[in-house]
C-alpha cells in the first residue's frame, strides 16, 4: 500500500513527540520481506496505524514483536522493532522442555545448551518467584507514553498487567467479536478456542485504560457484558475514488477466492471445500495459513480437482489474487470487520458470506450477499455473482463507495491519533503499585489497587 508523506497537520504540538508502542507480536513480517511467516487482519490493521502515525511526524512509534530471527532491535520505515522479553523467552525455550523430558535432571546430551542452563535456570526461577518485579522490567526500561495491544490473548493480558503496575497507559484494540465473548469471567480457568485462559481475557478487558473496537455492535457488547465504554475506530484501508477505473473486467477474473487460517471454529475452511465440491464447474483458490496442521492436512486430502490451495502468499503479492477473483467467499463463524472484505472493496471483488455481516453491510447497505448460514444459499449466491456481471458490478461499486466513506486510511489514522492523545492526557484509572507490593502476583486487578 501507499501512505501519504504529507507533513503533520494537527491542532496539538508535535514538537514534543509522544512515544507509542504497538504490542502486535506477529506484525514484523509485514515490514521485513525476508521473513516468511503468515499474517492476518489484526497484524495488517496494526501495521497501517503504525505506519500512519510514524509518517505523520508527531509520534515515536515502536512495535513489540516475536523473534523471527531478526536482530533484537531493528528499524523499518521510521518504526523501531523490539523482540518481546527476549532474555526470558530464550531461557524458557531451553529450560522448560528439558525439565519436562527429564524431571529429575535437565541435562540431556552435554552440549553447549547445558552450559547455558547455569544462568538460565536461576533466571527462569526468579521470573516465576517474583513475576511482578521481573516481567515489568521490560517496560520500565522503555517507558512509552502508551501501549496499544492488538487482540485479546494471553500476551496482551500480560502486557496490560505489567503496564498497570508501572503506571503506563494501555489500550486494548479488539480484533474480532470473540475478543469480547460473554463467556469471559474473572474466575474461569477454562480455555477459549485460541488456548487463552478465559480469566486472562476478562482481565485484559477489565484493566486496560481504554478499549478500541471496530464496529457498533462491539461497542454495545463491550458495555452490556463488561460495563466498559469503548471507542470506535473503523478498520482503515488505502482506498481512492478512482479505484474502479483500474478494476479488471469481470470476464477476465477467473476464480472464487478464500483467505484465512486452517481451523474449525473461526475461518472454517472445510466449508469452502464443501462449496467447491458443490460447484465442480467453477475454479476455486484457497490461501490457507497452516495454523492447525490437522485441519490443513484434512483440506489437502479432500481437495477436489477444481480447488487450488496455496499455503502462504507474500503480503505484497496478495493484490494479484484479488484482481483475479470474480467472487470472494467468507465461511467465518464470526469476525470483527475483516480486512479481507475491505481489500475486496478496493479491488472490486463482490463478497458472498455464509454467516457474518459486519455492520449489516451486506443486508442493509447492499455491499454483497449473505447466506444466513445455508450452504445451499451460499452456492446460489456464488453462482449468481459469477455469472451475472451487472449484479457483481453493482455490489462491488456499492461496497467501494461505502468503504471510501467509512474506512478511508487517512481519516481513521487521524481518529486513532486523536483518541491516543486523549488516552495519554487522561488520568490513570488506578495508582501504580511499587514492585514490593504483591511481588508474587503479576495480575493485580484494578479493584485490588
Amino acid at each position: 500500500m501507499t501512505v501519504s508523506n504529507t507533513p503533520c497537520q494537527h491542532d496539538h504540538d508535535c514538537s514534543a513527540l509522544n512515544t507509542i508502542t504497538f504490542a502486535c507480536f506477529h506484525a514484523y513480517p509485514l515490514f521485513d520481506a525476508a521473513v516468511k511467516a503468515p499474517i492476518g487482519g489484526m497484524e495488517t490493521r496494526a501495521a497501517l496505524f503504525g505506519r500512519g502515525l510514524a509518517r505523520s511526524g508527531c509520534w515515536r512509534v515502536r512495535f513489540v514483536v516475536n523473534d523471527f530471527g531478526q536482530p533484537k532491535r531493528t528499524r523499518h520505515e521510521g518504526i523501531d522493532f523490539d523482540i518481546y522479553q527476549p532474555l526470558h523467552r530464550q531461557a524458557s525455550a531451553n529450560v522448560n522442555p528439558r525439565f519436562a523430558k527429564r524431571k529429575w535432571f535437565p541435562i540431556l546430551n552435554m552440549d553447549r545448551r547445558d552450559l547455558a542452563l547455569l544462568w538460565q535456570v536461576p533466571l527462569v526461577a526468579l521470573f516465576r518467584l517474583f513475576p511482578a518485579w521481573f516481567f515489568p522490567l521490560y517496560w520500565r526500561r522503555r517507558r512509552p507514553d502508551a501501549v496499544c495491544c492488538f487482540g485479546n490473548n494471553g500476551l496482551t493480558a500480560q502486557v496490560i498487567a505489567d503496564c498497570r503496575r508501572l503506571g503506563i497507559r494501555s489500550v486494548l484494540c479488539i480484533a474480532s467479536d470473540d475478543d469480547i465473548s460473554a463467556e469471559y469471567t474473572a474466575g474461569d480457568l477454562g480455555l477459549n478456542d485460541y488456548n487463552t485462559p478465559k480469566w486472562m481475557a476478562h482481565y485484559a478487558l477489565e484493566n486496560a485504560d481504554q478499549v478500541f473496537v471496530q464496529t457498533e455492535s462491539q461497542l454495545r457488547a463491550l458495555e452490556s457484558r463488561f460495563g466498559r465504554r469503548g471507542k470506535l475506530i473503523r478498520n482503515p484501508v488505502d482506498i481512492s475514488a478512482d479505484d474502479p477505473a483500474r478494476w479488471p473486467v469481470r470476464d477476465r477474473r477467473d476464480l472464487v477466492l478464500w483467505i484465512g487460517r486452517s481451523d474449525t471454529f473461526h475461518k472454517r475452511p472445510l466449508l469452502f471445500l464443501e462449496l467447491a465440491l458443490r460447484c465442480p464447474d467453477l475454479t476455486f483458490l484457497m490461501i490457507l495459513n497452516k495454523t492447525h496442521a490437522d485441519v490443513f492436512d484434512a483440506v489437502q486430502a479432500e481437495r477436489p480437482p477444481n480447488l487450488t490451495i496455496i499455503e502462504r502468499v507474500p503480503h505484497r503479492d496478495i493484490w494479484d489474487y484479488y484482481r483475479r477473483a470474480r467472487v470472494f467467499v467468507s465461511t467465518s463463524a464470526y469476525e470483527g470487520f475483516p480486512n479481507t472484505f475491505l481489500q475486496c472493496a478496493v479491488a472490486g471483488v463482490p463478497v458472498a458470506s455464509l454467516a457474518v455481516d459486519p455492520e449489516d453491510i451486506l443486508t442493509r447497505h447492499g455491499c454483497g450477499l449473505l447466506a444466513d448460514g445455508s450452504l445451499e444459499t451460499l452456492e446460489r449466491d456464488v453462482r449468481a455473482l459469477w455469472s451475472d456481471t451487472a449484479l457483481a458490478e453493482r455490489h462491488a461499486l456499492t461496497f467501494h463507495r461505502f468503504t471510501l466513506a467509512h474506512h478511508g486510511f487517512q481519516g481513521q489514522v487521524e481518529r486513532f491519533e486523536s483518541l491516543m492523545q486523549e488516552v495519554i492526557a487522561a488520568p490513570l484509572r488506578a495508582t501504580p503499585l511499587p514492585w514490593w507490593r504483591r511481588p508474587f502476583n503479576r495480575f493485580v486487578r484494578r479493584t485490588e489497587f
